[in-house]
């Protein structure tokens, strides 16, 4: 068990960075295993030429998908950009009222009082400058890291492509070659944990979409309710928010609770407040249940699997603790590793 566990984690913590291009290429080989085999056998293209067409088209449609992701992004961008001084002017307006009262309550404070918050606002203002350094650092690091990345980038796109393409026009030689070098009953066991696992992920992806779903219904019909302008739009964001790891719902409904109570609006602060404790609620009483069943584990092993997987992995941990169980399961049932009845 401690064997298989450690094994696990060395190929999810290295081996598994180091072959992503060809785990890839394998999954986006077998998605286009059946067009390739229409154009081979209906049109009678050779196996070869009907790889490539294949293969061209659907790393093009991935590519044209993830453009149009960015490039949607980027236009919401824009059009926050073209409306942030307004939303600058309201802050400042916000902040200046704020600062009038702090004055105003600061001139009728004991001495005593008022040095013990001299010395407050000191060190909040030092902490904010550090805070704002390390920003400052971070994303300096993040734009040298993202430029200095593009070879690789581009390496593993080609390399991408040029697995994609072997695994698909040489899928036979390929079978062929693995069927003939290991045992049929290693074979077996081997496509037997390839169903479970692939079952396990498709099955991660519907219950994600299913929690997304239900996050997407809640919150429109509460950004409906308190009147709020581009309710769907705003839903929609949130629920592709709260499928991310450790981020959720409460990374845009907390901030936003919290600004309305600080402007004076009790009643949306409370009313945001009550949005997202349902939301949790909802999410958390669901996803061992929703994720267990499409994945074929206990809720309680799945939860385990998730929290786990989380501290050992981090936030991919999500996905990969509950895979690592499922590699142990279907070992187990496959008579491979007998570790459990």
């Amino acid at each position: 068990m401690l064997i298989i566990i450690l094994g696990l984690y060395l190929f999810f913590s290295t081996v598994f960075k180091w072959f992503m291009p060809f785990i890839l290429a394998y999954i986006i080989a077998n998605l286009a295993e059946p067009i390739v085999c229409f154009l081979e056998r209906k049109l009678k293209i050779p196996r070869k030429i009907s790889s490539l067409i294949t293969v061209l088209f659907t790393l093009f449609v991935l590519g044209l998908v993830i453009f149009i992701i960015v490039y949607r992004m980027t236009y919401e961008i824009k059009r926050l950009s073209e409306i942030s001084p307004e939303i600058i002017a309201k802050i400042s307006d916000f902040y200046n009222e704020l600062l009038d009262k702090g004055i105003n309550l600061y001139d009728k404070l004991p001495l005593e009082i008022s040095h013990i918050v001299n010395s407050l606002l000191d060190t909040v203002l030092n902490n904010f400058n550090l805070l704002l350094m390390n920003l400052t650092e971070y994303a300096t690091k993040i734009a040298y890291n993202f430029a200095a990345s593009l070879p690789s980038v581009l390496i593993f796109i080609v390399v991408l492509f040029l697995s994609t393409y072997f695994l698909s026009s040489d899928k036979k030689k390929i079978s062929k070659f693995l069927y003939k070098t290991i045992p049929s009953t290693l074979l077996s066991s081997f496509s037997l944990i390839k169903k479970d696992l692939l079952y396990a992920l498709f099955g991660y992806i519907k219950a994600q979409l299913i929690l997304m779903c239900i996050t997407f219904i809640e919150i429109s019909l509460g950004m409906v309710i308190l009147g709020v302008d581009y309710p769907i739009l705003i839903a929609l964001i949130i629920s592709f928010i709260d499928a991310l790891p450790i981020v959720g719902t409460g990374i845009v409904l907390i901030p936003w609770a919290l600004f309305s109570l600080l402007s004076g609006d009790l009643t949306t602060a409370i009313y945001l407040s009550i949005l997202y404790s349902i939301v949790l609620l909802v999410r958390q009483i669901l996803e061992p249940k929703v994720l267990g069943k499409r994945i074929g584990l206990y809720p309680l092993i799945t939860l385990m699997s998730v929290y786990v997987g989380l501290k050992v992995f981090g936030p991919m941990g999500i996905i990969l603790g509950p895979i690592s169980v499922l590699i142990i399961k279907s070992l187990n049932n496959t008579n491979i590793s007998k570790i459990f009845k």
